[in-house]
């Protein structure tokens, strides 16, 4: 009988252990399969997502798909993030610039950024050899630091583009490390290849391979894991603009519209809810094949995010050849809308030359009503004039939004030209100038081909005006970044200089000559936004009247290509949503059961809900019973 009871105490030891680890996995044993639940799932080395291309003998991977290119995703999501305030180091500010990052032989991983002065490779290089302060990437931390200078020999290297032919493989290759390099988007044309249409393909600012990846990576998420850029197909399923820019960029893309012409057109405000929608408007071409817009859709976003981001007081162009350095605010001379408004000005002033050319009608009645008269130097410059808009709730329609060319004697000097004066008397020459050229410049302005893109933004700007009336209002203006002057995300990526545009117009100014003795007079002047946008709001009345079928229009554009009542415009647009985001190692979903039946699954492992819940009770029975069974045998041995 005590034999039997000691035997029966070990047995119960082990039997009261065991229900203990029951109950224990009957109540967690889900948690380990729900922890690794998200994007950053941390995985053994080498993470090759199934969308991405495997590593060429040339070195080309998916962009995300590389243990260095995650890391170089990770440390611009910090630099995006954590950027210092009112810093002016590239390192921060040139986001849509391209990087690199190479790992050491010493085990710390470096980065390198391109700019106007270095290549990314170089930078890498000079702190591979202790000639320059290292940028240390932590993967640990996810953090980039300035380091002090140490030499040691790179081990692995990664770059977005692949290093360009004339300055960067040289240099890697003087470096002995050019095999070392892999990178995710070609640069370098091969024989045969158009080179601009490659480039374009890969780092076009707006639609580039490269570029797309890093939007999503910055506007979509602050996760770090693969991106990869979009197809058409994709892109409709994103922002509002990617939806517009999907539609006419498909396989079932409509004929006969001019998409190179949007303009946007109507805007709502979800009120930080990330519901905003956008619609687009355009004109038809009945007879001609469509025309691609899709960087005039992007254009008109970075536009409305522009006058959002810089304050009012910067919106200015000046081409003065008596002021070479007052030619265009130093922030907004950084992004495509400074381009824009500095080359409209100079566009103005060739507008201004021929209308003036005697061959046309006007220009020959201008030169005769000029005749005895000593001429003038003009000043003209581009305005808003009162834009016409419809405010329904937290609706905006931009029905109209015209510009007007404004005009005054003006005194100056031609760098250069010594010689030169302005005429003492010029009011008698200004009347002519007003009666026959201002007209047709302000039709020019408002209509003409060369001032489509001048149009587009500042329609852009009445948008962005109500955006920032509303988010002021409410307190949201300080977190959209109104007024900032942070146009990081916003920097144009080619080589244009607003120095170039100023020295161009010089070089004009006594550059054409006409068959008259006296030659042609010389302006200056520029474009200035900088006033508050003056509007004036249609009535319900007034509303229902002229433009009774916009609403239903402007509705059906945010699912598909719509043409008016009239057939002379397309509209398209989208609404916002958050694309789902594309993690490292993130498992297929599982198959989805009948309809109406039990569904879904638990991240990684994929068991389906219900059968975890029924292995759950089922355990807690055993559970439950084998502790009974425990608390009868101690009782016996008592």
């Amino acid at each position: 009988m005590g034999n039997d009871i000691k035997e029966r105490s070990r047995i119960a030891v082990l039997t009261r252990l065991a229900a203990v680890l029951v109950l224990i996995w009957s109540v967690i044993g889900i948690a380990p399969a729900a922890s690794h639940a998200g994007p950053r799932v941390v995985a053994d080395w080498p993470i090759i997502d199934a969308r991405c291309a495997p590593i060429t003998p040339q070195g080309l991977v998916g962009y995300g798909c590389h243990k260095l290119s995650t890391y170089l995703q990770e440390a611009r999501l910090d630099l995006r993030y954590n950027r210092p305030p009112k810093t002016t180091d590239k390192l921060y500010t040139n986001v849509r610039g391209n990087y690199a990052i190479a790992q050491l032989q010493d085990g710390k991983y470096i980065i390198g950024y391109s700019d106007g002065a270095k290549h990314a490779e170089i930078r890498l290089i000079e702190q591979m050899q202790g000639k320059a302060p290292r940028i240390e990437f932590d993967p640990k931390t996810g953090k980039v630091s300035y380091q002090p200078a140490k030499a040691s020999p790179i081990k692995e290297g990664y770059s977005e583009i692949e290093p360009c032919k004339k300055t960067c493989n040289p240099a890697l290759e003087n470096a002995k490390v050019r095999d070392k390099f892999t990178y995710s988007y070609r640069w370098n044309a091969a024989p045969g290849e158009d080179e601009k249409v490659l480039r374009d393909r890969t780092n076009n600012r707006n639609t580039g391979a490269k570029q797309v990846a890093v939007q999503t990576l910055l506007n979509e998420t602050k996760a770090s894991g693969p991106i990869l850029p979009k197809s058409p197909e994709e892109l409709a399923k994103g922002s509002a603009v990617s939806k517009a820019a999907g539609k006419q960029m498909g396989p079932i893309r409509p004929g006969g519209i001019d998409f190179s012409s949007v303009q946007l057109r109507y805007v709502t405000d979800g009120g930080g809810s990330g519901g905003d929608t956008y619609s687009f408007e355009t004109a038809t071409t009945p007879g001609q094949e469509s025309k691609d817009g899709t960087d005039q859709i992007y254009d008109a976003d970075e536009a409305l995010n522009t006058w959002m981001a810089v304050e009012p007081s910067r919106f200015w162009v000046n081409l003065n050849p008596s002021q070479p350095d007052k030619v265009i605010d130093q922030y907004l001379g950084r992004t495509e809308v400074g381009r824009i408004l500095l080359e409209a000005d100079l566009e103005l002033k060739r507008a201004w030359t021929r209308f003036q050319d005697p061959k046309t009608a006007v220009g020959l009645e201008y030169w005769n009503r000029m005749t005895g008269l000593d001429g003038a130097c003009i000043r003209q410059w581009i305005v808003p004039t009162t834009a016409t808009i419809r405010e329904d709730g937290n609706r905006l329609y931009i029905l109209d939004a015209p510009l007007e060319v404004k005009a005054e004697a003006f005194d100056f000097t031609i760098p250069g030209d010594p010689d030169f004066k302005c005429p003492a008397n010029p009011e008698p020459s200004m009347a002519v100038y007003r009666d026959l050229l201002l007209p047709e410049l302000n039709k020019a302005v408002n209509d003409a081909p060369g001032f489509k893109d001048l149009r587009r933004v500042y329609i852009s700007r009445v948008a962005a005006e109500w955006y920032r009336g509303r988010m002021t209002a409410d307190g949201r203006a300080a977190d959209a970044g109104i007024d900032s002057n942070d146009v990081s995300t916003l920097e144009r990526e080619d080589d244009w200089n607003p120095v170039d545009v100023f020295n161009q117009y010089v070089k004009e100014i006594s550059g054409t000559t006409y068959e008259l003795p006296n030659g042609v007079q010389v302006t200056t002047g520029g474009v200035d936004f900088t006033q508050p946008v003056k509007t004036t709001k249609l009535s319900d009345t007034a509303f229902k009247e002229q433009h009774a079928g916009l609403p239903t229009t402007v509705d059906r554009s945010l699912t598909e290509v719509t043409r008016s009542s009239d057939e002379k415009q397309a509209y398209l647009g989208g609404a916002d949503e958050i694309p789902d985001f594309v993690g490292l190692n993130k498992a297929n979903p599982a198959p989805s059961g009948p309809a109406g039946g039990g569904g879904g699954g638990l991240p990684i492992t994929g068991s389906p809900i219900l059968t975890i819940a029924a292995v759950g009770v089922l355990l807690i029975l055993i559970g439950t019973a084998a502790l009974w069974r425990t608390r009868r045998l101690r009782w016996v041995v008592k």
